[in-house]
């Protein structure tokens, strides 16, 4: 699910990041200020919070002369996030983030070189970068052609590529919210698992092809769902996981949901083998079997159960691990009452179960910020808990030691609080049955006084 990493336990975002925030009280201060927005904009949705939103209104009257917040429209909040992806990408380029590091090739290096062997009928999948050789590339076929086709352009392609993916998860989020869209959305930007994750590296903005995926196939699931379950399908073959939300919520096609399933399951299926009789082992090695087996970078209890050597990565372990996966989708697709909540429900589910969890992997959150205000909390606290872990490894990374008993408790919150956010999305579908699970307080906010 990202690039392999060197045997120690940087918890995500450990070259190209950590070049962006050189010191751990510069990324401390950033992951605080993250923080407050978020807790700002949840306090202004809240119907128990009336003060505040009436001294917002006031502070916007004073400084724009209008107290609404009509202005805040998708192709605001679209252009903020792509300001933000294009001012993380200079300031990370501009300190070496996406030059070759003493490990083996940077992420951005890797992406071009894969995409420039495709165009060369080379190996996409595990390539020669920095000097070094046998450099895997966990990522199928969707990643290598947008990556193909950013390396044309070079470095600054591949960049303006997975901005373009990353960045349109806003007007889907949008697209999809309803009534609850704008407070969604401005979130979203607020949020530790976006911006921070997709602007401050490529790798992260390459992630954020999972969420993008699950959003766009409910989005064209309204004009039929057997072509969306066709693009799904296409798009999961970039990064795997992205099957797995898609396969949940075809079970809300109606009639059709199991021939929407087989639909996303042929063609991921169908595009998988042609591209394994194309490079055998070479492409299912990196972009499957490889992630099934990393171990020494996870923010739930794997972090602990690996750290001190209790439970090691195993056959046995992945086959307990893709059964409960499957129990889990196929709850989803039976069970849940609307497309957003059956995605929200496997992706926060198979992040709960992922022996290795990263901090970029936790993009994969984003549609759960449609799911209404108790699940943007849980979001918000999410971010907070696995951001400040990823602290302690920069600090580890800087020769201050291993992994700590706080980082090993922070591994155990985390996972309270994945467990709390899977019930809390079960809760929600149980309360509101129906075509959306979402709640949509915006607009009880906007009318309170």
């Amino acid at each position: 699910m990202g690039p392999v990493l060197p045997p120690c336990r940087p918890v995500g975002m450990a070259t190209s990041l950590g070049a962006g925030f050189s010191t751990p009280m510069a990324f401390g201060g950033f992951v605080a200020l993250f923080a407050v927005a978020g807790v700002l904009v949840l306090w202004y949705e809240s119907p128990q919070h009336r003060r505040w939103r009436a001294l917002v209104r006031r502070w916007l009257g004073r400084l724009i002369g209008r107290e609404d917040l009509d202005w805040v429209d998708v192709r605001l909040l679209t252009a903020l996030a792509a300001g933000a992806f294009l001012a993380g990408a200079l300031v990370t380029w501009a300190t070496g983030g996406y030059a070759c590091i003493p490990a083996g090739p940077s992420d951005l290096t890797t992406l071009v070189t894969s995409g420039q062997a495709f165009w060369r009928g080379g190996d996409p999948f595990t390539i020669t970068a920095c000097g070094l050789a046998g450099n895997p590339v966990p990522a199928g076929l969707a990643s290598v052609l947008l990556d193909a086709l950013g390396s044309v352009a070079g470095g600054a392609g591949v960049l303006a590529v997975w901005g373009a993916v990353s960045v349109a998860v806003v007007p889907l989020l949008w697209a999809l919210g309803g009534a609850d869209r704008r407070v969604a959305t401005v979130f979203l930007l607020g949020s530790l698992l976006y911006l921070p994750i997709v602007a401050a590296q490529v790798d992260g903005a390459s992630l954020a092809l999972v969420p993008f995926a699950a959003l766009l196939t409910v989005y064209l699931a309204r004009r039929g769902w057997l072509r969306a379950a066709a693009v799904g399908g296409f798009l999961a073959t970039g990064r795997f996981p992205a099957l797995f939300p898609i396969l949940g919520a075809s079970g809300r096609a109606g009639s059709r949901r199991i021939l929407a399933g087989l639909t996303a399951l042929g063609t991921f299926g169908a595009l998988s083998v042609a591209t394994y009789a194309a490079y055998g082992s070479r492409f299912t090695g990196p972009v499957f079997w490889a992630q099934f087996g990393r171990s020494h970078l996870a923010l739930n209890y794997w972090g602990l159960l690996q750290g001190e050597g209790w439970l090691a990565p195993s056959t046995t372990v992945t086959v307990v691990q893709a059964i409960l996966t499957a129990a889990l989708v196929a709850v989803a697709w039976g069970w849940a009452h609307s497309e957003l909540g059956a995605i929200a429900i496997v992706l926060t589910g198979a992040l709960l179960l992922a022996q290795f969890l990263s901090f970029t992997e936790l993009v994969f959150l984003v549609p759960v910020a449609l799911l209404g205000s108790r699940a943007r909390w849980w979001l918000w606290a999410i971010g907070v808990v696995a951001s400040t872990n990823y602290l302690l490894a920069m600090r580890s990374l800087e020769g201050l030691g291993g992994p700590s008993r706080l980082s090993y408790g922070l591994d155990l919150l985390l996972t309270a609080l994945l467990v709390g956010l899977l019930v809390e999305l079960f809760r929600a579908e149980l309360r509101n049955p129906g075509p959306a699970a979402g709640l949509p307080v915006l607009e009880a906010a906007l009318s309170g006084p």
